[in-house]
């Protein structure tokens, strides 16, 4: 699981075991003051600075992510070079490329 977390920047969990989860990779894009984010709640300070946004290029691995104070960041993390959503049952990309329309999971076939 690829994560975007504000101040927590980049976080990478490994979720194979949903009753056993660790992190296998993280970065800090954020290095600003902490709770010192965009907009107030009743406390008067938030955590909605640093990363935001993520994407994952299924095909090479490639990780993208943007960072409110940062910019844009791209990363490689060794062993990973993206993934087929087809082999565990999944769409290999919820967002569909340009031109293409998502493609999900094979349905099972039908035996009588």
């Amino acid at each position: 699981m690829f994560v975007s977390g504000y101040e927590d920047g980049l976080q990478v969990f490994n979720m194979m075991d949903p009753t056993n989860p660790y992190t296998v990779g993280f970065y800090l894009t954020h290095e600003g003051p902490h709770e010192r984010g965009y907009g107030t709640t009743a406390t008067g300070a938030t955590v909605f600075n640093g990363a935001f946004g993520i994407e994952v290029r299924n095909s090479d691995g490639m990780i993208f992510i943007s960072d409110m104070t940062s910019g844009f960041w791209a990363f490689k993390m060794d062993g990973f070079d993206g993934w087929n959503g087809h082999q565990w049952g999944c769409p290999t990309s919820p967002v569909p490329r340009t031109g293409q329309r998502a493609r999900g999971a094979p349905k099972p076939q039908k035996v009588s």
